[in-house]
C-alpha cells in the first residue's frame, strides 16, 4: 500500500452521531480519489477532551478502515475546538492535509478535485459548498472565488477553514486557540503575503450543514468582532514590511453577486424539488397507486 498524500483531521466533542455519518462521507470521498487517482488517503479524528467515551468507542468500530484517533487531555473550556485543530496539524505526515467539520459531509468527488488542485502545483485549493438545514437538504450553494489579499485584509474571506493545503506550510504558522474562529486567518494571511498560489472550485462539493450546535455560528460576538479587526491590522502592517504596500481590496462585482444569488435560487428550488419527489416516492400510497415495489427494509 502507498503511503496517504493527504490527512484529513476532523476535530470534535462529543457528537458521535453526527461524526459517524461525516467519517462515512469521508471515506467514501477518498475511495473515490483512490480510485481516480491512486492516492491514499488518512482520516484522523481529534477529540477535543470530551466529557464521555463516546466518540473514542465510536471511531473503535471503524479502525478496520483505517479511522485513526488522537485525543486533547484537558479541555480549554472554549466552544471552538482549536486545541484539537493544532493537535491534529502536529500530527499530520502527509504531503496535503484539510480540516473537516465533524457536521458537514463530503461529496464523492471532494478530496479527487482539490487533490487534482495541489497536483496541478498549487498551495492551497479552497472548496465552494452547499449551505444545508440540520437533515442535509440543500438550500443554496456557496461559491468561491479565487483568494485575494487585498480583500482578506478587509474580511472578505475567499479561502474556507477546511481548504486543502500543503502540510509544511500550515506547520510553519503558529496556531493559536485563543484566536478561536479566526484561528486560521494567520494561515491565509501569511499564505497570500509570501504569495503562494491558491486556487478553488466554483463547483460545491461538500454540505455544510447548518443546525442549532453549529460550533463555526458560537462566537459571532463582539469578541470574534475584535480578533477579525486585530488580526486585519496586524496582517497590514506585515504585508506594507513585506510587500512595500498594501494592496486595495478588488471592486464589489455586483453583476457576480447577482449571478451567484440567481444561481443560489435556482439551487434552492432544484433542492427543494428533489426533495419532494423523493418523499412523494417514499410514500407506500403512492408506491402502490403506480405498482412501484415497495422499499427495502432499512
Amino acid at each position: 500500500m502507498t503511503d496517504p498524500e493527504l490527512t484529513v483531521i476532523v476535530p470534535t466533542r462529543d457528537r458521535p452521531g453526527l461524526l459517524r455519518e461525516t467519517v462515512e462521507s469521508i471515506l467514501a470521498s477518498a475511495d473515490v480519489a483512490k480510485r481516480r487517482l491512486g492516492v491514499t488517503t488518512r482520516v484522523l479524528v481529534v477529540d477535543d477532551a470530551s466529557p464521555t467515551g463516546s466518540t473514542r468507542e465510536m471511531i473503535a468500530t471503524l479502525a478496520d478502515r483505517g479511522v485513526e484517533y488522537a485525543r486533547v487531555e484537558v479541555h480549554d473550556g472554549r466552544k471552538d475546538p482549536g486545541a484539537a485543530i493544532k493537535l491534529g496539524v502536529s500530527l499530520a505526515t502527509t504531503r496535503y492535509l484539510t480540516i473537516f467539520g465533524d457536521d458537514d459531509i463530503m461529496l464523492p468527488e471532494h478530496i479527487a478535485v482539490h487533490l487534482k488542485n495541489m497536483h496541478a502545483g498549487n498551495d492551497v485549493s479552497a472548496g465552494s459548498y452547499y449551505i444545508t438545514d440540520g437533515d442535509l437538504n440543500r438550500q443554496y450553494a456557496k461559491r468561491r472565488r479565487a483568494a485575494h489579499l487585498g480583500d482578506h485584509l478587509v474580511g472578505r474571506i475567499d479561502v474556507n477553514d477546511g481548504a486543502f493545503v500543503r502540510t509544511e506550510l500550515i506547520q510553519a504558522v503558529e496556531l493559536d486557540p485563543a484566536l478561536l474562529a479566526q484561528m486560521l486567518y494567520p494561515v491565509w494571511a501569511t499564505l497570500l503575503i509570501e504569495k503562494r498560489k491558491f486556487t478553488h472550485s466554483r463547483t460545491p462539493t461538500f454540505l455544510y450543514r447548518r443546525h442549532d450546535a453549529n460550533i463555526s455560528s458560537v462566537n459571532k460576538d463582539s469578541e470574534d468582532s475584535a480578533l477579525r479587526t486585530m488580526l486585519q491590522e496586524k496582517y497590514r502592517a506585515l504585508a506594507q514590511e513585506r510587500l512595500g504596500s498594501v494592496p486595495p481590496p478588488r471592486k464589489v462585482d455586483w453583476a457576480w453577486h447577482q449571478r451567484a444569488w440567481r444561481n443560489s435560487k435556482k439551487d434552492y428550488v432544484r433542492s427543494r424539488m428533489a426533495a419532494t419527489e423523493l418523499a412523494v416516492k417514499r410514500n407506500p400510497l403512492v408506491r402502490k397507486a403506480f405498482r412501484m415495489p415497495p422499499l427495502p427494509p432499512k
